[in-house]
């Protein structure tokens, strides 16, 4: 039996606040409702200050609960002054699919960063905005970035699955290859090079793009596309970081690798604001 002394002071203590908060965007791009989990800072109630924003992307068969649920995001990012929007990306590789198909890219890049920073107080401009994820995500993340230079100013991959446009991708996912299919249209298509990281890569000028982090394990079966990608990236001198690291395709390699990112993230936003 609990002392009543003692209940007393269990009811009388405040609540946990909860680090997360749920939210949605109406995506005109989508045409429908799309949920997304936001971690605030623990001052963000009380200071009155505005905050950068990292757009976290999950992986394939994920949803926008993962990075909060399976890594202790909270605890990593404590103290930073950054707001981070976990969207719900479903299985379409953050990419505007062929033949008037679903905009994804749209829905992240548009209706995302507009319904955030009409509701949340951040800087809305290209220095206090990044955007990063894991595999699926890592690719979604890159490759928006690197399209659309003049939205964030940091973009990071973790396990980046790179090679999503190359037809041979498709049979190593066999459950998803019909809809990776009508995604990117049959090969040699229109949207497949578009897509086309490495061809984004060749195309995007250095000299305005964001500052890139990627890493893989050296257990992962992705390795060889994130070798070509900063083969691409060394070669016509851009900002990046790449890095190797033991490990495999597994949430413990992404939650080691967020605890490199975020101090490398913060760097990179206290120089894109530097005069």
């Amino acid at each position: 039996m609990v002392p009543a002394l003692a209940l007393v002071l269990f009811l009388a203590q405040p609540p946990v606040s909860q680090p997360y908060r749920d939210d949605a965007v109406a995506s005109a791009a989508l045409g429908r409702t799309m949920k997304y989990r936001v971690l605030l800072p623990a001052d963000y109630a009380t200071s009155g200050g505005q905050y950068k924003t990292l757009y976290l992307l999950h992986g394939l068969t994920g949803d926008y609960m993962d990075w909060s649920t399976r890594t202790d995001l909270a605890r990593m990012a404590h103290g930073l002054p950054l707001v981070i929007v976990m969207p719900d990306g479903e299985n379409a590789w953050y990419t505007n699919a062929a033949d008037k198909g679903p905009r994804f890219e749209d829905y992240i890049a548009d209706d995302l960063v507009k319904d955030v920073e009409s509701k949340y107080r951040v800087i809305r401009s290209r220095y206090g905005r990044a955007i990063a994820g894991l595999s699926m995500g890592g690719y979604g993340a890159l490759k928006i970035a690197l399209r659309r230079p003049a939205l964030f100013a940091a973009a990071g991959g973790f396990s980046s699955a790179l090679g999503i446009t190359d037809p041979a991708f498709a049979e190593r996912l066999p459950a998803y290859r019909e809809q990776i299919l009508k995604m990117l249209g049959p090969p040699g298509s229109e949207t497949r090079a578009i897509n086309d990281i490495l061809l984004v890569a060749d195309k995007a000028k250095p000299e305005s793009a964001p500052a890139i982090y990627f890493d893989c394990g050296t257990s992962d079966g992705l390795m060889t596309s994130n070798r070509e990608l900063a083969a691409v990236l060394q070669k016509r001198a851009f900002d990046y970081e790449y890095h190797e690291v033991a490990g495999a395709h597994t949430w413990d390699y992404w939650s080691r690798r967020m605890e490199i990112f975020l101090p490398w993230l913060m760097k990179q936003f206290a120089r894109s604001s530097t005069p």
